[in-house]
């Protein structure tokens, strides 16, 4: 991969971090910060910069754009070295969520949140080297500003720092789908929507957004197999996001076995508290093809050993991954699902916690009730006085020899059935 594709690649590969951060609403500061709610309408002026380090505040929106050189050929020692360097801009050192580096430490990056002001911020920092210097670059803004104002200071540095000839972009266009889900495409791209999750394929790959699953542990799926004998359809263990798509996929025959996909890297979501959540990298024979895909995992239990799993990726062969992913980055971008679908998938999500629960009350009850009959039952057996009932008057009687007996012999003076042996499910009834 060469400098420029893998600079593009990490740069959109944390913009997705951002999106699902915006997508979720919920932002966590580092520990160790304390901060002020008071409003700040805008991140205020650079301050006390290190030598070389510049400030290009964007000329509309919020937020800020620091770019400066540290002199080595380490691209993490630099990032670190200038978020150190950059305490001084802010109340303290901004602190790592998530940072990725290549192979040859040549470019990093790095989803970064602080204190500014008193006010918590959150950004991204990025460093390259350029012979014995690495140029660095951060954008951050307010927390809760970040999400909205992150692609505007991306685009701003983009446009400041020097830039590399690259391919015309593939032209895309708007498409509203029939569940209302909305993207942009390029031509040549078959799409079906699901009410609201969405798959599709064309010529510079394939994507699927939004999909969700539920998903057995192997110890729910051994005890609901013992009365039923029959396995769930998905089973894995939870808790391992990258190790979770490997089994799902090989479970959907995508891959021979699980250890067939290969994470090439992978970084974590703080935001994601529900459960595990990841950024994955990843590479392998996929349908018989080889394959390199970016995606996101999130998962969350739902009780009853049994826990969600939720998948969003964009693919394309191995040979044109560095070629294509920008244009699969920018379909993934643009996916937005209809509001109305959203809210009812979510309630559907509450009305299938509800019945989980419902189910588990019910299964409890009919337990004590097995209980309540089997003590009933061995306190008949061991005393020996086993009812019968006369089903004419619905009285019942405690012979004091063997009950089918009794039961034989009053039947036959009656001339017809009238008496019967009380059954074990009736007993406590």
């Amino acid at each position: 991969m060469s400098s420029r594709a893998r600079h593009y690649f990490y740069f959109v590969f944390l913009i997705l971090l951002v999106l699902a951060c915006k997508r979720s609403s919920h932002y966590s500061s580092g520990p160790g910060y304390s901060y002020t709610t008071s409003p700040s309408p805008v991140v205020s002026t650079a301050r006390n910069l290190p030598s070389g380090f510049r400030s290009i505040p964007p000329g509309s929106g919020t937020g800020d754009f620091l770019y400066g050189g540290m002199t080595g050929t380490s691209a993490k020692g630099a990032l670190f070295g200038a978020l150190k360097a950059l305490a001084s801009n802010f109340d303290a050192e901004p602190h790592v969520l998530a940072a990725m580096v290549t192979s040859g430490d040549d470019e990093t990056q790095a989803l970064i949140d602080g204190v500014r002001d008193g006010q918590p911020i959150r950004g991204i920092a990025y460093a390259e080297t350029t012979g014995s210097q690495v140029l660095v670059a951060v954008v951050y803004d307010r927390a809760e500003q970040f999400a909205t104002s992150s692609e505007g200071l991306v685009r701003l540095a983009q446009q400041t720092l020097p830039a590399a000839p690259s391919a015309t972009p593939v032209p895309l266009q708007h498409t509203t789908l029939s569940d209302g889900t909305t993207l942009d495409l390029p031509g040549g791209w078959t799409v079906q929507p699901q009410n609201g999750a969405v798959e599709g394929t064309g010529p510079e790959g394939t994507f699927s957004f939004g999909m969700a699953l539920e998903v057995y542990t192997p110890e729910a799926a051994a005890y609901y197999a013992q009365p039923y004998g029959a396995r769930p359809p998905l089973v894995a263990a939870y808790g391992d996001p990258g190790r979770e798509l490997q089994e799902l996929w090989a479970q959907f025959k995508l891959v021979p076995t699980p250890d067939d996909i290969h994470i090439i890297e992978r970084a974590s979501l703080p935001w994601w508290t529900s459960g595990f959540g990841e950024m994955l990298h990843l590479q392998g024979p996929v349908n018989g093809n080889q394959t390199e895909w970016i995606a996101e995992v999130l998962t969350s239990q739902s009780g009853a050993g049994k826990w969600m799993y939720y998948y969003s990726g964009v693919s394309t062969s191995q040979a044109s991954f560095n070629q294509n992913l920008p244009t699969l980055m920018r379909i993934w971008q643009s996916w937005k699902t209809d509001d109305r679908v959203f809210q009812e998938r979510l309630m559907n999500a509450a009305r299938s916690l509800q019945q989980c629960g419902r189910i588990i009350q019910e299964a409890n009850a009919y337990r004590q009730d097995a209980m309540e009959r089997s003590s009933i039952a061995w306190d008949h057996i061991v005393r020996g006085t086993w009812p019968i009932e006369d089903q004419q008057t619905h009285s019942r009687l405690i012979p004091q020899q063997d009950v089918s007996v009794v039961v034989r012999k009053l039947n036959e003076s009656e001339g017809y059935d009238r008496w019967r042996v009380v059954p074990y499910e009736e007993l406590n009834r």
